[in-house]
């Protein structure tokens, strides 16, 4: 919201800057619009400048918060979507779970028990790679669910920008011609 806080900190330096102008919005001699009521031609010159620089500084200020509102809608459009929640109950409690302990906790079950150091050895090596196996499988299909997604909502702009442009018709819809 720092965009909003600039944006009207200008407007008010703007509004400011026209009251220190003494500007009105009266017809003068044909031409209408607000005339500068200054003491000199370069005060006139000075004062129009700095009206045009701080127009320009409030245009791009609320561009910026024009950006910032349109990210925001999105973040919030995907956190409420319904897929979101639902995959994410679906994966329980995985931000709790540690993978260190996994690979130890699975040495211990495999040499449960008296085991020779050259059982323990064997056992170790078994239990590490199939951890290492479980491993490449789960970032290999995390890569292609991210692929799938990432191809899902490229299909879903394309649809979306498909649908946009068959709204757009210039063809005159009475069919006169």
């Amino acid at each position: 919201m720092a965009a909003k806080a600039r944006l009207e900190a200008l407007e008010a330096k703007l509004q400011a800057l026209y009251a220190k102008g003494g500007e009105k919005n009266e017809y003068v001699g044909g031409f209408g619009g607000g005339h500068l009521h200054a003491e000199s031609f370069e005060a006139v010159q000075a004062h129009e400048e700095e009206r045009r620089r701080l127009a320009a500084e409030v245009k791009e200020a609320r561009a910026e918060m024009k950006r910032e509102r349109a990210s925001l809608k999105e973040r919030a459009a995907g956190t409420h979507d319904a897929g979101v929640w639902t995959s994410s109950l679906l994966r329980g409690d995985e931000r709790f779970t540690s993978t260190d302990g996994e690979l130890e906790r699975d040495l211990a079950q495999a040499t449960y028990g008296l085991v020779s150091a050259a059982d323990f050895r064997q056992k170790k090596e078994e239990v590490e790679a199939a951890h290492a196996q479980r491993e490449e499988a789960a970032a290999a299909a995390l890569e292609l669910k991210r692929a799938a997604e990432a191809a899902e909502r490229k299909e879903r702009k394309k649809q979306k920008r498909k649908a946009q442009a068959s709204k757009l018709s210039f063809e005159d819809e009475d069919g006169d011609g």
